[in-house]
Order: C-alpha cells, then sequence, then structure tokens
C-alpha cells in the first residue's frame, strides 16, 4: 500500500531534527541535456527540449520507481509553466507506437507496463518529468490535429443527416413528466472550462443591474472567492438585489464561513442551509448557478475556490467545467434557486421571500411559451426539423430532496437504454459500487440510500455488456484525495516559502493519507466494475477531474453538479442542463478529446 510513503515520511521526520523536506532528499545530478539524451536512448524521439532551455542550469534528481525527473524545489515551481520546457510532436507519437490514433498509441504504450496495485500507479519503462502527472508525455494544452486523430470516436458529424432517438418527441415528453423539466427551444449555450467559468461569473456580476443570484457548495474564503465576494459586495452597494445560498453544515465542518460573514455584514441576505440532516440525511446543497438580471446564467460544477477558479487544467488543481446560458432556459436557472430559496425561507423565517421575483419569473415565462421558446406543442415541430432539432434545444433539470431526490437519475434513465454507439461520463471519484444493502457499505454509508445509483450503475454496466464504447474520464490516485490536495499543495508551498519545512512535511503526509482514503476504494471500484469490459476504456486525468458529464452519442450533453456517487443521485440538491446543441457538442468534442489525451489509461501488461 501506498502508506509506506507515508511511513517514510515519518521516519523522515524523527531522523531529521533540523529538518529538510522529504521530496529535496536525493541526488540532484541530472541536468536538462542529460535528460533529453535519455529520452532518446528510450525512443522517446516524441517529446524536444525548447531551445531557449538548453543552456539551463537546472538540476534534477531521478526518481527510480516512478521512472520521473524531479527538479530541485518542485514544490515551490509554477508546475504549469514547467510542463511546457518540453514540445509534444503528436504524430510522432502515434507513429512511435505504430497506431492510428493518439489514444490507441497512449493505450498501446501504457499496455506493456505493469500496473503496482498496492502503489497504485504504473511502473514506466519509458523516462518522463514529474510535472508531467504521470503521462509519457507533456500534457496537451492544445490540440493540434483535426480530432479523430486523436481518438477515432471523434470524426466528423452532420447533424442534419444522422437519425437518433433522442429526437423522438415522446421521449422528451417522458422525461419532462420524470424530471419535472421541459424543454425550451433557441438557447446560446457555452462550455466555460476551468478559469474561464471564473472570469466570465465575474463579467455577469459586473454588469449586473437589478438582481445576483447565486449558490455554491461553499465560498472558501481564498484569493479568487474573496474577489468575488467583494464584487458582489459592490454591486449590493450600487443597489443590486444579492441572495446567497450555500450548504450550511459543509461550510461550518471546513470553518469556511468567513465570506458569508464579509457578506452578511455588508447587508447581503446569504442562507445556509438547514436541512442536512432532514429527508434522507445527507442532503448538501450541491447545486451551483448563477443568474444576474433573470437574463444570463452561469451553471454547472464549480465551487467558489481556487483550485476551480484559478485552474489552467492542467496544474494539479480541479478539471472543470460550467456553461454560460443565455435564452429562456434562464428561467429554469432562476426558477430553481427561487424555489429553492423559498423552500429554505420556510426552515431560515429570518429571511425574506421573494414573492415579488417569483411573480415576475411566472410572467416572462408565460411571455416565452407564447414567443414559442417552450412548450410540449412544438416538440414535434422543432426535433422533427434537421435545421432546429440542435439549436439550442435545452432543459435545466433541478433535483431537490424536499421535492424529488432522483429528477436527474430519472432522465439519465430514460437516456442510457438509447445509447448507440459511444457514452462519454466524467466523474471525480469512483467511490461507489452496486450495493443492494447498504447496511454492508462503509460504516458513513450505512444510512444512506443507493436505490438510483444501483440503477444507474446497472444501466451502464450493461451498456458495457453489451459492447458500446465507453469513455470513464476520471482521476488518478495523486488527485483522488480531491481539491484538498491542490489547497494543501498551495499550503505547502507558502510553508516552504516560510522555511517551515518540517510542517510542509506534514502537509504533505496529509496528502498521501488522503490521496489513500479516496483513492483506495476508487481504483478497487474501476479494476472491479469498469477494467473488464473491453469496450470500455477508463482515463485518469492528470488533475483532479471535477467536471460531471455525460454526453450520449455526441447527440445529447449533460452538463451540471451530479456527481456519479450515491450521495448525489439520492440525497443532494443537485442540478444538470441537458442540451441537444450542436456548438456545444462541437465545444465538449474538443474538451473530452484533450481530456483523454491528458489522462492515463487504465490498462497493464501484469498487476502487480
Amino acid at each position: 500500500m501506498r502508506t509506506f510513503l507515508a511511513l517514510y515520511i515519518l521516519s523522515a521526520l524523527s531522523l531529521h531534527a533540523a529538518s529538510i523536506f522529504v521530496p529535496e532528499n536525493g541526488k540532484f545530478a541530472y541536468n536538462l541535456a542529460g535528460i533529453t539524451q535519455n529520452f532518446k536512448n528510450h525512443r522517446n524521439d516524441y517529446v524536444t527540449l525548447r531551445s531557449e532551455y538548453a543552456k539551463s542550469g537546472e538540476v534534477y534528481k531521478l526518481d527510480a520507481i516512478k521512472n520521473e525527473y524531479q527538479i530541485r524545489n518542485y514544490y515551490q515551481r509554477d508546475l504549469f509553466k514547467l510542463q511546457d520546457m518540453f514540445v509534444l510532436n503528436s504524430e510522432a507519437y502515434i507513429k512511435s507506437q505504430n497506431a492510428k490514433t493518439f489514444n490507441e498509441a497512449k493505450r498501446t504504450q501504457y499496455s506493456k507496463y505493469i500496473f503496482n496495485h498496492k502503489k497504485l500507479t504504473h511502473q514506466k519503462t519509458t523516462p518522463a518529468m514529474k510535472e508531467w502527472g504521470g503521462l509519457t508525455h507533456p500534457p496537451v494544452k492544445k490540440l493540434t490535429m483535426p480530432l479523430h486523430k486523436y481518438d477515432e470516436n471523434f470524426g466528423a458529424i452532420d447533424y442534419r443527416k444522422i437519425s437518433s432517438p433522442y429526437f423522438n418527441p415522446a421521449l422528451q415528453l417522458d422525461i419532462d413528466q420524470v424530471s419535472r423539466s421541459e424543454l425550451s427551444f433557441g438557447n446560446t449555450v457555452k462550455a466555460l472550462a476551468d478559469h474561464d467559468a471564473f472570469l466570465a461569473k465575474k463579467r455577469l456580476i459586473k454588469n449586473a443591474t437589478t438582481t445576483i443570484f447565486m449558490s455554491s457548495l461553499v465560498f472558501v474564503c481564498d484569493k479568487s472567492t474573496r474577489e468575488l465576494v467583494e464584487l458582489l459586495i459592490d454591486k449590493h452597494h450600487e443597489g443590486v438585489d444579492v441572495k446567497i445560498i450555500a450548504d450550511g453544515t459543509v461550510g461550518k465542518i471546513l470553518g469556511h464561513r468567513e465570506c458569508f460573514e464579509l457578506m452578511r455584514n455588508a447587508g447581503i441576505n446569504v442562507i445556509e442551509t438547514k436541512d442536512f440532516f432532514k429527508h434522507k440525511l445527507k442532503a448538501i446543497y450541491h447545486t451551483k448557478t448563477l443568474v444576474v438580471d433573470f437574463r444570463e446564467a452561469i451553471a454547472g460544477g464549480q465551487n467558489m475556490l481556487d483550485a476551480d477558479n484559478l485552474s489552467r487544467g492542467t496544474d494539479f488543481q480541479n478539471r472543470d467545467i460550467d456553461l454560460y446560458i443565455k435564452g429562456p432556459m434562464v428561467s429554469d436557472v432562476t426558477k430553481q434557486f427561487l424555489e429553492n430559496w423559498a423552500y429554505q425561507v420556510s426552515l431560515n423565517p429570518e429571511h425574506p421571500l421573494l414573492l415579488g421575483y417569483e411573480f415576475y419569473l411566472k410572467q416572462q415565462m408565460k411571455l416565452e411559451r407564447e414567443q414559442g421558446l417552450r412548450g410540449q406543442n412544438l416538440y414535434a415541430r422543432i426535433l422533427n426539423n434537421p435545421e432546429t432539432r440542435m439549436k439550442g434545444v435545452c432543459r435545466f433539470i433541478k433535483q431537490a430532496p424536499y421535492e424529488d431526490r432522483h429528477t436527474i437519475g430519472k432522465a439519465y434513465l430514460k437516456l442510457l437504454p438509447l445509447v448507440n454507439k459511444h457514452l462519454v461520463i466524467t466523474d471525480p471519484v469512483k467511490s461507489d459500487t452496486y450495493t443492494p444493502d447498504p447496511l454492508k457499505a462503509s460504516i458513513t454509508d450505512k444510512l444512506d440510500n443507493f436505490d438510483m445509483f444501483n440503477q444507474l450503475h446497472l444501466a451502464t454496466q450493461s451498456l458495457a455488456r453489451k459492447g458500446k464504447k465507453i469513455d470513464y474520464i476520471t482521476t488518478n490516485i495523486n488527485m483522488a484525495g480531491n481539491e484538498n490536495v491542490a489547497m494543501m499543495n498551495d499550503r505547502i508551498k507558502e510553508q516552504l516559502g516560510m522555511g517551515k519545512d518540517m510542517a510542509a512535511n506534514i502537509s504533505l503526509l496529509k496528502i498521501v493519507l488522503t490521496n489513500d482514503y479516496f483513492g483506495i476504494p476508487h481504483y478497487e471500484n474501476l479494476l472491479k466494475d469498469w477494467y473488464p469490459h473491453k469496450s470500455v476504456h477508463i482515463w485518469k486525468h492528470l488533475s483532479f477531474m471535477h467536471s460531471k458529464i455525460f454526453y450520449f452519442d455526441r447527440v445529447v450533453s449533460s452538463v451540471g453538479s451530479l456527481n456519479f456517487q450515491h450521495n448525489a443521485t439520492d440525497q443532494a440538491y443537485e442540478s444538470t442542463t441537458i442540451c441537444m446543441d450542436e456548438k456545444l457538442n462541437a465545444e465538449l468534442d474538443q474538451i473530452l478529446v484533450q481530456d483523454m489525451a491528458n489522462s492515463i489509461p487504465l490498462i497493464f501488461q501484469a498487476l502487480k
């Protein structure tokens, strides 16, 4: 087990009274010229050193177990910039493995390695750099080839010529009923990856003139969140009505309430939810939305913390996706916020009801119906027309434990059996497996519900058994401890900067233990439930894969807050945007292909 590393750190702590940061132990005896030559010796000709670094005086040590070179003071570096020291020739990489696509080359290469079941990593025979995060090449920050050269499942597609059961009006009417939602038409929906989502949120808030409705699981009062909170306070002082909802229990447990107090002291209404133990227990407020002036919205999976807000995708923070929304679906996002607000006011009577906004929204949705922007009577005309069926045809699904804990899962159960060729899932950590008897679950989950999770698990497993292609994009062992890893790495950087090596060692120990706690069951479930199916390709992203996407045959996309995990599927407040939109799909194609390129495939020669 990787706990050996933890024990090593502990022993190092006891041996070094004067203290030295454990990763800085070892002989830093390699320079970039020697490393480059070693790459060539191992036929790694698809990676070349940028000319400006040819005379660099940087020194490295070799981690012989991982076959990775580590630069001195690694934990104090900008790893995103270090990743740019070498250039990847993607065509040469494909050729090096006699493959047709980038992903085929990657799977071919890793299939030659032994997978260490105790350390949950491959024993690479190809040398690499530590900042590549377990990859044998620098991260792919820009796609330079057509998508089909990266993955055979992403060839060109003409949405005007394809047929799909997802265009069936009867199916969409069924989804309306089970999910308590409806389609709207002509929406503009854009994918916002990582830091781009934060920039978009700041832009919307700065331009707000009347109202700002915002929700998040947490508001960690770090650099980026504090910046956004100050913007919210400024807008409040300008006369904009700002309303905030966040989870009350998680914020208290983790000690992330400072920004709530800043907003309250400025006069902003902040609701911290009080129904965590109501309903079926663990009813966390996990939906993340921003609505401005009833006209624009952002919804998805990103929380208010640096690991999301400042992420650059491959810098060992969160890899996450939000959606920018403009059009009639903004009313649906607003509706879920106002309904959740009203329910929370019933538990928190000191907060005001928003009856005026509810009346305004009702009139706005009535007008949208009159304008032909929503309405079941239009489904057949919109969905049977190749010119309109993939242009912003979307629904926003609200899931709330006080109403229906399973709305999103019910919609997925309508969509999953109709997958014809290809399903893509992005999911942070595979913490769950089929659990018919919760009493046999872990001690923290014995009182939980697994009803919907079990159904979704069986539905996706059925696709795998039928040989449907599934790309399952998740997280690698070194980031399995979720955004806490990124937060702890920031703390290590600060501690080392202050000369607190002993404290940095303790922080590093916490990372190892946290990764093991979440990572061991994660890998056990991947190996047991998903690896045995040949049509399932498992990808472990180098960052923490925090996005929550289900992508059905490249026709229907779902992007939201719902993890493929029982607390999300059965207990929590969640939301997702389900769309049929050609432009959004083109953006998601790029994002998902890049995510696979920046992932370690779970495939191996042997399990050790």
